[in-house]
């Protein structure tokens, strides 16, 4: 009756449960979780608006997280879901509109970066293998969900499978409080303007569909530079601070069989994905990852899932050399990351996640023993 009217709603919570059996200072388990909420809305349906659209959702998170609570001394989370404090957040609220020959489209507001560039499939658990990797690289002006800020977003498409993508989004640092501002309205706070622009190809090959992107990013918002001349106490000394961020991303999403066809996932799908950011600040600068998934195990089981997942996350070379002379020690390099999984849909509405993480060199440092996480993701949608 709602979808009938141009309402969807959805209602679900998120789990990711996890514990190392090696690896890190201690043993110890722990679970993170989400409660989302949300709703899309077509209001040419509703009111006659040609076609207009637009979306509102909010998110609950708990929980605590293994990487810490085992002292992995990892990059990237064993737990995805973890993070951004437990508070209620706004994920989004905006209004979009598409001309009536669809070559242009455009929407306003609350919006999440990672709803419309630098978009990746979020299966897996481990943070390295989910989501956008751009916000990982500069998550102190890049917010992906459950995070949003004020932006508008225009869409080009000179060809229905080509499109070319820009937005601008205000930086208001005050909108990550872990305490507060999760329902924060008001743009009080900027510091400064995130612009990324995407170029996408999205090819289907005999009902087999691909994604394929390139683009980059500007953030004019002044950022700590990744390596500080002089320690940085609180009312102390000031840190050094450089002029804006950048850096660029290339991603590629094959469905590369049909499977049983009994889904448009059915078969099995490939994500290649890499990101780039400057050298200048983060402690971060460079992420690729590769991922196989599998629906469709067998013929009595056509939902089921079966995924891996490759990772390897890049400490910032100038940080890494400053912090080994700053410190001494082992230059930091690499971390790895290997993620296998299975899922499965027991009943209606209850998506279940067993898997395994193998992290090797966590910190990018080779003196850390490597970690093996295991771990089971739910999901439950009402």
């Amino acid at each position: 009756m709602w979808q009938d009217n141009g309402i969807v709603l959805d209602l679900g919570y998120t789990v990711e449960a996890a514990r190392n059996t090696s690896g890190g200072q201690r043993r110890a388990s722990a679970h993170a979780g989400q409660l989302s909420a949300g709703g899309r809305f077509d209001l040419e349906q509703l009111w006659g608006w040609r076609g207009t659209r637009g979306q509102l959702s909010l998110s609950l998170r708990d929980g605590d997280s293994v990487t810490a609570r085992a002292g992995l001394g990892s990059l990237m989370a064993s737990q995805e879901i973890h993070g951004r404090g437990h508070i209620l957040r706004l994920g989004s609220l905006w209004l979009g509109r598409q001309s009536a020959d669809g070559r242009f489209d455009a929407k306003a507001g609350r919006l999440a970066v990672g709803e419309d560039f630098n978009m990746l499939d979020c299966v897996a658990m481990n943070l390295a293998l989910c989501g956008g990797q751009v916000a990982l690289l500069g998550g102190d002006y890049w917010f992906n969900s459950p995070l949003s800020q004020w932006g508008a977003v225009v869409t080009y498409r000179p060809l229905p499978a080509v499109y070319l993508r820009a937005a601008a989004y205000q930086i208001n640092p005050r909108y990550a409080d872990a305490r507060g501002g999760g329902l924060r309205l008001a743009p009080a706070g900027t510091v400064g303007t995130l612009t990324p622009l995407e170029l996408g190809w999205e090819p289907s090959f005999e009902g087999r569909n691909g994604h394929y992107a390139i683009g980059g990013w500007y953030s004019s918002a002044p950022r700590a530079d990744a390596v500080q001349p002089l320690p940085i106490h609180a009312g102390g000394s000031t840190a050094l601070l450089r002029t804006g961020a950048y850096g660029g991303w290339a991603s590629a999403q094959q469905q590369l069989t049909g499977g049983s066809g009994s889904s448009d996932a059915s078969g099995l799908r490939a994500q290649l994905a890499f990101a780039q950011g400057d050298r200048r600040t983060g402690d971060i600068d460079q992420m690729v990852s590769l991922q196989l998934i599998q629906t469709g195990t067998v013929r009595s089981r056509p939902d089921d899932r079966i995924g891996f997942g490759l990772a390897s996350t890049r400490v910032n070379p100038r940080a890494a050399a400053f912090q080994q002379r700053r410190d001494g020690g082992a230059l930091a390099a690499r971390e790895h990351v290997a993620e296998l999984f299975y899922g499965w849909k027991p009943a209606r509405g209850l998506d279940l996640q067993p898997g395994v993480q193998y992290v090797r060199h966590p910190g990018g440092l080779a003196s850390r023993k490597d970690a093996v996480v295991l771990g089971i993701k739910a999901d439950v949608r009402f």
